[in-house]
């Protein structure tokens, strides 16, 4: 059984540096390309998990969320934009899982 591939959706630097290890990926210049990009990686049997370093649009954070509390493969990885000016903006994936996990304890 052949493992599983690792597949990162991002901007041009991630995708250069990822390459060099070995791990395929796409460039995504706009967040906007990203829900059908991830849909079609999400179908493919072959990939175990996807590494995303872009920044969302919050509505597809919740398409994430919604992905990673009812289906275990492919894992999704969202990798935060660590050059980012205000990192604090990243909050909103963080929310969704807080919000997640109320949920499930109440």
């Amino acid at each position: 059984m052949p493992e599983d591939k690792i597949y990162v959706i991002g901007e041009e630097e991630i995708i250069v540096l990822m390459g060099l290890l070995g791990i395929e990926g796409i460039v995504l210049n706009k967040p906007g390309d990203f829900l059908e990009e991830f849909n079609r990686l999400k179908e493919d049997p072959s990939i175990g998990m996807i590494v995303i370093a872009i920044d969302l649009l919050d509505e597809d954070i919740q398409i994430l969320m919604e992905h990673k509390l009812s289906k275990l493969k492919p894992f999704i990885f969202y990798l935060p934009n660590i050059f980012k000016t205000k990192i604090e903006e990243q909050t909103v994936f963080l929310k969704e899982i807080n919000k997640s996990i109320r949920r499930i304890i109440d």
